[in-house]
């Protein structure tokens, strides 16, 4: 399996819990992870490697110019970085035809070769939404897409590389960045909704791609914690609130908390 995650050193220590959980969750699969950065540094890659078991995981560091997007807008709590994802396709390796993006703030519950195997039916993007019916209304007029699409969020994407790379160039992405930047009030996640809103299968939010706010507003399907533990295989910690900082609000922290307090055993750690 492909992964890939954008981040800056701050984001190293969550980095560490979810690739914790992925190894503990998928003992059966191996996973080549590419890890694009400006600034991380060797320690950053050894607390990484520490993370990982060594024989089912390959980590790919994939240094990104600091320049590159530079004068994109970056909402609080939202690094440059993060705009590394619009990329993918210039920088991954040419003989890979999917790939699964994941914030470094989710952990993952079980085998993901469902969602990695998924056929896209002639999409680019597989992803979940979050947003309300009303939300959903102003972004179809705000990105001009149709009716029955809706948007979705970016922190996990199952994307079709194959398809990606013929339907759009990194002058595309620079072009629509610097005619809507004004609009882009979630960043390359307004991007990616603006360039393929039309494109995107939509996944099960409850199962792949499952925040606080979901859980609130789907109390018929998620009956309390132990559906989400017999049934979620994507936690996402998106938003102001995380479990690493003080204030978390909401019923999630304690399954993040597991990864992090659980240690790996020593024949998986990289020396």
């Amino acid at each position: 399996m492909n992964i890939l995650v954008t981040l800056d050193s701050n984001y190293v220590f969550p980095l560490t819990v979810l690739l914790k959980s992925l190894t503990i969750t998928n003992p059966n699969n191996k996973f080549d992870l590419f890890v694009a950065h400006s600034s991380l540094t060797e320690n950053d890659f050894k607390q990484i490697q520490k993370s990982i078991d060594p024989l089912r995981t390959k980590v790919h560091p994939v240094k990104i110019s600091p320049e590159i997007l530079a004068d994109a807008p970056v909402p609080k709590r939202i690094t440059k970085e993060t705009y590394y994802r619009l990329l993918m396709m210039d920088y991954l390796p040419e003989d890979i035809d999917r790939i699964l993006y994941i914030d470094p703030d989710t952990i993952v519950l079980r085998d993901l070769s469902p969602l990695y195997n998924i056929d896209f039916k002639g999409k680019t993007i597989a992803a979940a939404g979050h947003t309300k019916l009303f939300i959903e209304d102003i972004n179809h007029i705000r990105f001009k897409t149709g009716k029955s699409s809706r948007y979705f969020n970016a922190g996990v994407m199952m994307v079709n590389l194959e398809k990606m790379r013929k339907i759009i160039t990194s002058k595309m992405i620079f072009d629509y960045v610097e005619k809507h930047q004004r609009w882009l009030f979630l960043a390359d996640q307004d991007v990616l909704n603006g360039l393929f809103g039309n494109d995107m299968l939509p996944i099960d939010e409850c199962i792949y791609n499952l925040d606080e706010k979901t859980v609130m507003y789907n109390p018929r399907k998620i009956k309390g914690l132990k559906w989400i533990e017999e049934n979620a295989v994507i936690i996402h910690y998106n938003g102001k609130y995380k479990p690493w900082k003080k204030g978390y609000r909401g019923k999630l922290a304690y399954l993040w908390f597991r990864f992090r307090d659980t240690q790996l055993p020593k024949m998986m750690i990289a020396s």
